[in-house]
This record gives structure tokens, sequence and C-alpha cells, in this order.
């Protein structure tokens, strides 16, 4: 690793990744500047990067983009192309900047998902193909088209003078936390990440594997979604892609039955696939339904080591009970 303290210029650092990243960054001493919507302290806008250009700075990770599972809005065309334009057009002005700075960054960190890699139906008894970085889709679907668009815009950096990592991101796992009155009369407190959006039902006793909980769950601790981050940053050696994926995948009803367990709660139906694809529409209905059996091959011989490889020592870690 190397000792030099750094800047970190990070797009979209105000959301759940990159607030943690920049407070890891902060607490080893790093200078971090956040690329936002809104100016602020510590804040560029897009508007200055596109009117100033890039600041000096050693390094670039990009994660803005619009949530595609963002249960609060409607899925229609016009979010479609928000969802699109939130990490297209991001991404296209980044990489512009980083090509036309003087003295560009050592290294340009792009993330995409982990739905680059696809679905497809699957023949009854038939095992999810294992995927890695290598890998090619196994099928396409718009969650899968997203994500190639959002890679082909971070293709254009000019690689001979920046080094590039791609990193593919799992379903990361932040802090939950279930406040109880008298051990009794339970409230709801505090989520980040993936889990805001499922901690309302499970801690009502309505948690539920969703369709039929076979497929695959990748996953990934807050914590070793920075540190895979800080890694690549870390190291010049490494290059290229890397999925940012604990090794224990788990189905999505072993999930749903560890987390559960975690907040005491039962686990007692199944949410249909009509009601899920009715919710979150049919073409963000695969993320939930279909899933890919992801490994981080390059990752762990890149020399990363997990510190939460498994789900139940990350959900001992991160669900809290509190009276």
């Amino acid at each position: 690793m190397l000792d030099d303290k750094r800047h970190v210029l990070i797009g979209g650092g105000s959301g759940f990744i990159g607030s943690a990243l920049a407070e890891r960054l902060t607490a080893r001493g790093d200078r971090v500047t956040v690329l936002s919507r809104t100016p602020g302290p510590g804040r560029i806008t897009w508007d200055d990067l596109k009117r100033d250009g890039l600041p000096p700075c050693d390094a670039v990770v990009n994660l803005a983009g619009q949530h595609i599972l963002n249960i609060r809005r409607r899925w229609n065309d016009a979010y479609r192309d928000e969802v699109i334009r939130s990490r297209v057009e991001t991404t296209e002005a980044l990489v512009r900047a980083l090509n036309a700075s003087p003295q560009p960054p050592d290294v340009f960190v792009s993330t995409a998902g982990k739905c680059f890699y696809g679905t497809r139906e699957l023949d009854q008894g038939e095992a999810h193909p294992e995927l890695d970085e290598d890998s090619v889709p196994m099928g396409l679907d718009f969650p899968a088209e997203l994500v190639g668009l959002w890679e082909q815009a971070a293709e254009g950096v000019d690689s001979t003078r920046i080094r590039h990592i791609r990193v593919r991101i799992g379903v990361v796992l932040g802090d939950v936390e279930r406040k109880s009155y008298l051990g009794k009369l339970w409230r709801i407190g505090s989520a980040r990440g993936f889990l805001p959006i499922i901690r309302l039902p499970f801690c009502l006793g309505l948690g539920a594997a969703i369709g039929t909980g076979t497929q695959p769950f990748p996953w990934i601790h807050i914590d070793d979604m920075v540190g895979v981050l800080l890694h690549v940053i870390d190291n010049p050696d490494t290059h290229g892609r890397y999925n940012a994926i604990a090794p224990g995948i788990v189905t999505n009803r072993v999930f749903t039955e560890a987390f559960a367990k975690r907040l005491r709660r039962p686990v007692v139906w199944s949410i249909p696939t009509w009601l899920v694809k009715g919710l979150v529409g049919a073409e963000r209905s695969s993320i939930l339904l279909q899933g890919q059996l992801v490994r981080p091959k390059r990752t762990l011989a890149s020399g990363y080591v997990f510190q939460y490889p498994e789900i139940g020592v990350a959900l001992d870690d991160l669900v809290q009970i509190t009276v």
C-alpha cells in the first residue's frame, strides 16, 4: 500500500457508498472532494466540472447514478430515461474532464452493477452458471443493458495516461437497527443501503422470500465495499475489472431467513412473482427474481481479503436490536 496522502474526488460522494468511502479516506488522512449536484463545503458541482475542468487530484472514483430500485418512483419511460442519463451522461462528463486534464490523476475507478451479467430463464433443475470478471453476460435484460451503457461511457478514458479500474458492485448491506420497547413493542430504527428497502416488512413480521427464493443473492458488507475501493486505489498493480461481491453468496431464501433470525422475526410467506412484477415493473423485476451467481475471482487473486466473507458474520455485525 502506498503511504502518500492523496486527494480523492468522489462522484456521487454524498450517497451511501460514497459517504462511507469519504469517511474512511478522511480518517486515514486523505483529502476528499465530493462531486455532487448540490454545492457545499468540500464539494464541487457537475456544472463546476464542466465549466472549470477537473481539479488537481490523485484519484477519481465515480459512484454517481440514480438508484434503479427506488421504490418511491413509479417505473415509466421518463424515470427509465432518467436512470440511464444519471449514469451515462455523468460518466461521459467525468471522462471528458479526465482526458482534458493537463495533470490527470493516477487512477480512475468507474463503478457499475453486478447486473452486467444479465439473467435468463433456467430450465427446471438447471443450476445457475458461475460468473466472474471474465464472463460474458448470461442473458440480456434492461439492467444488463443499463450497466453495459454505463461501462461503455467509462471506456472512453485515456488509459495510456490514467490507470482505469472497473468495479462491479453487488447488493451493499449497511447497518440496520431495530428498537424495542419493554421487549414487546417494536419500532423501526435506522438503516442504510439495501436494507431500508426491506427493513419495514421484516420488523413487522412480514419478511418474505422473493419469488422462488432459489435465485442467487450477490451481496457485500459496506466495510468490504469500501475496502475493495481502497484496495484498487492504493495498489498500482491492480487493473481492469473487479467484482465487489462477497465470496459467500447465498440464495435469496437463505439471506431472508438469516436476516429475519437476527431481527428475531418470522418468515411466513413468499412474495409471488406476479406481485414483484406489479410493484417494480417487468423491466426491473429480474434484479429481484433472477439473480446471478457472481464470484470475486480477480478481487481475491489481487490479494484483497474480505473482512465479512459469509452472510452470517456480516449480519451479526450489521443488525442491532436495542432496548
